[in-house]
C-alpha cells in the first residue's frame, strides 16, 4: 500500500511485519554479546586482582558500562532503522552515521574518565598507605588536568568526526578568548595562579599556611582552580583567591625542619659571679636533652647588661615540629633551667629601683 504526500514524499508502509524478526534478532544479538562480554570481563577482573595489576583491572572495570550501553545504542539504532524503513520513513545515512559517531565518542569519553578515576583512586590509596610518595595536591592537580584534557580532545574529535569546520571554530575561539580575557582578568589570574600552585607546590593539602600581610593563617583543605580553602585555627573557613599567593609573602610553618627555643634569662646583678657557671650548666643540660637536635647550634651566652638584669641568651632547636610537641619540650627545658638557677642560688631579676640618701652638709657657725 502506497500513500503519496506532497510535504512528506512517498512512504512505503509494510503491514506484513517482516521487519520485526530482523529487529528482534538485533536486540537478542546485543543481549547475547553483552552477556558474553560481562562473563569475559568478570574473568579478567578476577585474574588481574590476583595478579595485583590495579591499573589493568581499572581498565577492565571502566570498560563495563560504556561498552554495554554503546552496544545497546547500536542495537536500538539498527532496530529503529528496520522499523523506519518499512513503516515510517528511511533514516538518512548522514543522521545514522552521526548518531553512531556521537554515541561512540560519548562512550569513549565516559570510559576514559572512569579509568582515570580508578587510577586516581588507586594512587590515593597507595599514598595513604605510604607505598608511594605523592601528596594530595599533586593527585588533585593531575586529576583536574587529565579530566580537562579528555573533555577537550573528545570535543575536538567529535567536531572532526561530524565534519565540522574545526579551524574556523578555533579561529573564532581565539578572537572570542581575547575579548573574554580583557573582561575577566581576575578570573584568569586566579586560574593561572592555581595552575602555578600545582606546579611550584609551595604548599599542599594539609599544610599550615600564613599570609602575614593579611593576617591569614590556616590549614589547607582544598586547592581549587579559582580559590584555595583554608581552615583557620578557630575552625572558620577562609577562601583565598589563588592570585593572592603570587603577590604576597607566604609562610608554610608545617614544612619547617625544626622549632627554635629562644629565651632570655634575666638574672640579678648580685649574681654576676655565678653567671659563667649557670651558662655552662644550661648548655650541658640542652646538649644532653633527648628532644634537642645536637646537629643545630646550641647557644647559651651572656648577651647584655640590662637596665635591671644580666641577660643570658638561650637558643636551641627541637626535633619535633608540631606545636603541641614543641610546647611540651619547651616547658621541660624551662623547668630544668629554673632548677639550675635554684641549685646555684641564682635568682631571676625583677624591675627594681635603688634610692641613695645623701647625708646633709655639716652646719657651719657664723
Amino acid at each position: 500500500m502506497t500513500i503519496s504526500c506532497e510535504h512528506l514524499g512517498t512512504i512505503c508502509i509494510d503491514w506484513s511485519y517482516e521487519w520485526a524478526p530482523a529487529a528482534i534478532s538485533v536486540l537478542l544479538l546485543a543481549f547475547l554479546f553483552n552477556f558474553i562480554a560481562k562473563r569475559l570481563l568478570d574473568r579478567l577482573h578476577l585474574y588481574f586482582v590476583k595478579q595485583n595489576k590495579i591499573w589493568t583491572d581499572g581498565f577492565v572495570q571502566s570498560l563495563r558500562a560504556p561498552l554495554r550501553y554503546y552496544i545497546w545504542l547500536l542495537a536500538i539504532i539498527q532496530s529503529f532503522d528496520f522499523l523506519a524503513t518499512h513503516v515510517i520513513a528511511p533514516i538518512p545515512a548522514n543522521y545514522h552515521h552521526m548518531i553512531i559517531v556521537v554515541g561512540g565518542v560519548a562512550a569513549l569519553t565516559w570510559f576514559l574518565i572512569r579509568w582515570k578515576q580508578h587510577i586516581i583512586f588507586s594512587i590515593t590509596e597507595k599514598s595513604k598507605r605510604r607505598e608511594v610518595t605523592v601528596d594530595e595536591g599533586t593527585i588533585s592537580a593531575v586529576d583536574k588536568i587529565v579530566t580537562i584534557g579528555i573533555i577537550f580532545f573528545s570535543f575536538l574529535f567529535l567536531l572532526e568526526a561530524t565534519n565540522q569546520n574545526v579551524q574556523a571554530l578555533i579561529a573564532f575561539g581565539g578572537v572570542g578568548g581575547l575579548a573574554l580575557a580583557f573582561a575577566s582578568q581576575e578570573i584568569i589570574a586566579n586560574f593561572f595562579g592555581g595552575f602555578m600552585l600545582y606546579l611550584t607546590k609551595p604548599f599542599t593539602v594539609g599544610d599550615r599556611v600564613q599570609l602575614p600581610d593579611h593576617k591569614i593563617e590556616g590549614i589547607v583543605e582544598e586547592i581549587g582552580w579559582y580559590m584555595t580553602r583554608l581552615r583557620a585555627l578557630d575552625k572558620q573557613p577562609i577562601y583565598v583567591p589563588n592570585s593572592l599567593f603570587s603577590k604576597l609573602i607566604m609562610i608554610t610553618p608545617s614544612r619547617m625542619t625544626h622549632r627554635q627555643i629562644k629565651e632570655t634569662l634575666g638574672v640579678r646583678y648580685d649574681d654576676m659571679g655565678k653567671v659563667k657557671t649557670v651558662t655552662i650548666a644550661v648548655k650541658e643540660m640542652l646538649e644532653h636533652h633527648a628532644e634537642i637536635d645536637k646537629g643545630q647550634p646550641i647557644i647559651v651566652r651572656l648577651a647584655s647588661f640590662g637596665e635591671y638584669s644580666l641577660n643570658i641568651y638561650v637558643s636551641a632547636y627541637t626535633k619535633t615540629t608540631d606545636f603541641e610537641g614543641f610546647m611540651r619540650v619547651k616547658e621541660d627545658v624551662l623547668l630544668q633551667m629554673a632548677n639550675i638557677l635554684s641549685n646555684h642560688e641564682v635568682e631571676l631579676a625583677f624591675p627594681t629601683q635603688h634610692l641613695t640618701f645623701l647625708s646633709p652638709p655639716p652646719k657651719t657657725e657664723l
